[in-house]
């Protein structure tokens, strides 16, 4: 089959993600193991390739969100350890234990459901228990903890593999509800681990890994930072640098005269002569609707304001400062350069989220290519 010219594609850096894997271990300490959080494929640079580049930087185990991302990784011939930090369907409790993918309980049914899948298998199930200590979405409730605890304790064909939680505000600006969330994980550990005294114990995100040491117990789950991306207030705690950039190619170059509109609802009127330049990739690929009249690009290393709507497949940018503009020149939408003008963080900021968004954000019909980049 011929293949056809991309118009928009992302480069995956597989260096930097091994990099700041590596940096962010020896923070921890070598003592300390570290999950690599590759759902939600890799945060958008692919899955496979951001767990093996992790894995190289000295990951010990991987963390993903469903059954079907765990069962993707063995599929691959990765044989690291896997929890799926979600959910799990009692009818795959079974399918994920004959991969060798860990399961988080949080309710007697679960617990009930992984001892029945580990009875017909004849072998135990694995499962890490998930404790809500104040994010209030999956875990157990201080008040069920001595319930659940007996449960586990009592079921045949189950091996409690650890004791965790997630923070709700370890980015915040001031720490005192996350130091008053792991307080009551660590009674909470200290009431159910005599049962399990084997339990790997993990409560740490990437915000917590950096600002608080007494998170990290047997375990980290840096996300966000693998990536190259410091939480808010952890800026310069360990060097990081991104691995993703995204970009197209430029379609038409067009001037348009001062008074004239660009785009639907014709939102930018250019105020002056200008040269505006089509751009390959919209919305359907993962720039932001919210980036028209706001966001920037790079176009020969040169900042331009991205103007008018942003279409399903299509952007408009001022290209008025920049020489050289010609149907394929290629733009960069996202990434390192220009003083970190276009990376997630900064597009995040101008659009009023996060970089965890903008870099899942990119959508499967951009394809992935890896590079490597020394740092």
């Amino acid at each position: 089959m011929t293949m056809a010219t991309a118009t928009k594609w992302a480069e995956v850096d597989v260096d930097a993600i091994t990099d700041n894997t590596r940096a962010l271990k020896r923070f921890a300490g070598r003592q300390c193991r570290m999950m690599a959080m590759v759902k939600a494929n890799g945060y958008g640079h692919g899955m496979l390739v951001a767990a093996r580049a992790a894995l190289a930087g000295g990951a010990d185990w991987l963390g993903v969100s469903s059954i079907a991302e765990g069962l993707e990784l063995r599929d691959d011939g990765l044989e690291a350890p896997i929890l799926n930090v979600g959910w799990t369907p009692a009818s795959d409790i079974g399918v994920a234990a004959r991969a060798d993918i860990d399961v988080t309980v949080f309710s007697r049914e679960a617990v009930d459901a992984a001892s029945y899948a580990g009875r017909r298998l004849g072998r135990p199930v694995r499962v890490h228990w998930k404790l809500d200590t104040g994010m209030g979405r999956l875990g157990t409730p201080p008040g069920a903890v001595a319930e659940m605890c007996g449960a586990l304790h009592g079921a045949a064909h189950v091996t409690v593999g650890g004791l965790f939680t997630h923070f709700a505000a370890a980015d915040a600006e001031a720490l005192e509800a996350t130091r008053r969330q792991h307080q009551r994980f660590a009674e909470l550990v200290a009431q159910a681990r005599p049962h399990f005294a084997d339990a790997l114990v993990h409560s740490a995100n990437s915000a917590a890994m950096l600002r608080l040491r007494e998170t990290h117990h047997d375990m980290t789950r840096p996300g966000i930072s693998l990536y190259g991306y410091a939480p808010p207030h952890c800026d310069g705690i360990v060097s990081l640098r991104p691995a993703l950039t995204v970009k197209t190619l430029v379609s038409q170059v067009k001037r348009v005269a001062a008074g004239e509109a660009v785009g639907y609802g014709h939102t930018w009127t250019a105020s002056a002569d200008s040269m505006v330049a089509t751009l390959a990739a919209g919305y359907a690929d993962g720039v932001d609707r919210r980036n028209g009249n706001h966001g920037r690009v790079l176009v020969h290393g040169v900042v331009c304001p991205i103007v008018g709507r942003i279409s399903m497949d299509q952007a408009a940018v001022d290209v008025s400062e920049v020489d050289g503009v010609i149907p394929g020149t290629e733009v960069t939408l996202l990434g390192p350069g220009a003083a970190g003008a276009v990376d997630a963080a900064a597009v995040a900021q101008r659009i009023g989220t996060i970089p965890n968004e903008v870099l899942c954000a990119v959508s499967a019909r951009v394809p992935r290519v890896t590079v490597r980049r020394p740092a």
